[in-house]
């Protein structure tokens, strides 16, 4: 209520009665909370809705692969999945901080900004399929980050429609609103614009919209070397795991590409210089020290970019 009234001119006061709110929301009928309620401001949603929930997977790989390294359930309203599924992502993400120069605190730079990673969860929530029996999945990969939730886009949006200007349309009306008021949503259609814009801002490539059946996926790349660009740079199934393997160790050795791929010495030295070559990694060091690392790259998949001249 605080919050709806700061920054969205909500006419209640704050200390409204409890039914007077409800009926201002929509949020019940006939004295009897509605499921949006629930979702919202219910203690133990999902005692009546158990498929309400968001779940959350560390992978320290590429794949998924089983058992699941690091799992989590949260169960709790709309407002808290949100919160501690944002906190579960970005505790495993990398991040730098940047000297006191500017400020008396230093800053704190993640590799995907928080912004992005909020609205893909957000929007996962608000827009999922609340009749299906599947739950949001938040999956976190050495290369990216996957949202997915049951449920289709509302036409007329497409996934081609979410990469430039289009309206909202909500799913669950009552949830947005709500969602909306709490300075969760803006309900102008402007969300995937923004994680456009932001990954954009900080050389990562766009993210992905997918629908796939019955089910809607989000993809935030971790890095610049997403499987389509990897695909157009001709690369043997040697130096594919060599990526593979940089992504989640973030250094390899000649030693390590030998073991790691099963090849002789010269076969790897070979493959390590043409990997060099193409600018896909940067060698480090010489001798029995050298090692290689991914090579920090602008997004070159970002076609909404802003040229130089802008």
């Amino acid at each position: 209520m605080r919050q709806a009234r700061v920054g969205r001119q909500f006419p209640l006061a704050e200390n409204a009665p409890l039914m007077d709110v409800l009926t201002h929301l929509h949020l019940h009928h006939e004295g009897h909370p509605t499921n949006a309620a629930l979702l919202l401001f219910g203690r133990d949603p999902q005692r009546f809705l158990p498929c309400a929930e968001i779940r959350c997977m560390h992978f320290h790989g590429t794949e998924i692969q089983r058992p699941v390294p690091f799992y989590r359930i949260f169960k709790d309203t709309v407002f808290g999945q949100v919160d501690m599924a944002v906190d579960f992502v970005m505790s495993k993400l990398n991040r730098s901080v940047g000297t006191r120069a500017e400020s008396s605190q230093a800053p704190v730079r993640y590799e995907i900004p928080p912004d992005v990673i909020r609205e893909a969860i957000v929007n996962a929530i608000a827009h999922r399929d609340y009749t299906s029996a599947g739950a949001v999945q938040v999956s976190v990969f050495a290369d990216r980050v996957e949202v997915w939730n049951p449920g289709t886009l509302s036409a007329p949006l497409t996934t081609e429609s979410l990469r430039h200007p289009h309206g909202s349309i909500a799913r669950n009306h009552r949830l947005c609103e709500a969602l909306f008021l709490a300075g969760y949503i803006e309900k102008y259609g402007t969300g995937t614009l923004m994680m456009i814009r932001e990954c954009i801002a900080h050389e990562l490539p766009e993210p992905d919209f997918v629908q796939r059946g019955g089910e809607f996926t989000t993809v935030i790349w971790r890095d610049w070397l997403t499987n389509q660009v990897l695909a157009e740079y001709g690369l043997n199934d040697r130096q594919l795991q060599a990526i593979v393997y940089l992504k989640t160790n973030n250094v390899i050795t000649n030693a390590d590409y030998q073991k790691a791929v099963g090849c002789p010495q010269r076969t790897a030295t070979r493959d390590l210089n043409e990997l060099v070559k193409k600018g896909l990694i940067e060698l480090g060091g010489k001798g029995r020290g050298a090692s290689y690392r991914l090579l920090n790259k602008r997004a070159i998949n970002a076609p909404n970019a802003p040229s130089e001249s802008e």
